[in-house]
């Protein structure tokens, strides 16, 4: 039977500060540039009212990531590999953002036959889920069907003066055991959100229409506005692309291996062998984020790319809108 329980809004902090001392814990919360993102918690102002303008993806994949050293001895080499093990707890974590976990695990985890750097950040998290009282900016989850979160421990629901708490997984209820204290045990029953979207996408028979309009005249008069500062794919939660590279030390003869962030907006992106760039238009490398959210990923792995959290709409500086470039050509087909 499933066990519900209350913690009182007051006591939320003091929750978080015995956790942390297990565990690193991140929380929404407010940086230095006022922009909301997951940080470590520091007893600060928890930022609740809205879903944050950076997902906790950064955590489970650094936009800079050392992953071994290649040590010099004499003639050889021995490669010492940098694995981040630690416990941590992620807070207030959205139902879109569940579901790009979950798509990075699908990934991460099984296409990338057990990416080591990435298993030894995610095994061992505790996924606090917090659902949303609201519909947000530009927000399309519903559409997606991504409104309801997915993989996680423990599931928190805002109330007046305290939080409705679900344990979803055997992790989740060992959270709640370990820590008793703060939680009530409680017979109400999880209250569902009542959600209005400004944003809908229709995805029945999507992937087939955008296979068939390729070359669709709508690609082309929105990569006119394009600028490829690839702000998109740096606040999108589920974008994965990086490259590799190693930095030499010439006082020792070591050399470390790199991973970051990039990006399939910029040119750089497609450069191969002879310096050829094989996505040289600004149409090609927009058609190819929308095509891979919503054509290529769904085909190859069975869920959608794309969470429908908005905030590649919100972040773009001339107001490119994926939902507005899929209607449109789903609206022409005859």
């Amino acid at each position: 039977m499933q066990q519900n329980f209350l913690l009182k809004k007051e006591k939320l902090n003091e929750f978080l500060t015995a956790l942390s001392k297990e565990a690193k814990v991140f929380v929404p919360a407010l940086n230095e540039n006022n922009a909301s993102c997951f940080l470590p918690f520091k007893n600060q102002e928890i930022f609740l009212s809205k879903r944050t303008s950076f997902s906790p993806k950064k955590i489970l994949l650094p936009p800079l990531e050392k992953e071994f050293i290649f040590r010099k001895k004499s003639s050889s080499f021995k490669i010492e590999h940098l694995l981040d093990s630690k416990k941590r707890v992620f807070f207030g974590v959205r139902s879109c953002d569940t579901h790009a976990i979950k798509a990075l695990d699908k990934l991460y985890l099984e296409y990338f036959t057990e990416d080591e750097w990435y298993k030894a950040i995610r095994e061992d998290i505790t996924i606090i889920a917090l659902q949303c009282s609201k519909s947000c900016e530009n927000g399309f989850c519903k559409s997606m069907g991504t409104n309801n979160p997915v993989g996680h421990d423990l599931l928190f629901v805002e109330k007046e003066k305290s939080f409705f708490v679900e344990a979803a997984s055997e992790r989740g209820k060992q959270v709640v055991q370990k820590y008793r204290d703060f939680f009530n045990q409680t017979n109400f029953i999880k209250p569902e959100p009542k959600l209005k979207f400004g944003k809908k996408l229709e995805t029945f028979g999507l992937k087939e229409i955008l296979d068939k309009n390729f070359s669709h005249k709508k690609w082309k008069s929105e990569a006119k506005k394009c600028l490829s500062c690839s702000s998109c794919t740096q606040v999108c939660p589920s974008c994965y692309c990086f490259l590799s590279f190693d930095k030499f030390i010439l006082d020792s003869g070591d050399s470390e291996r790199f991973r970051a962030w990039d990006s399939c907006q910029l040119k750089r992106f497609t450069k191969v062998s002879h310096n050829y760039v094989f996505r040289e238009s600004r149409e090609s490398r927009l058609r190819q984020f929308v095509m891979h959210k919503l054509s290529y990923f769904p085909e190859n792995h069975g869920l959608p790319l794309c969470v429908g959290c908005g905030r590649c709409i919100s972040v773009c500086p001339v107001g490119i809108d994926l939902t507005e470039i899929a209607s449109t050509i789903r609206g022409d087909v005859k």
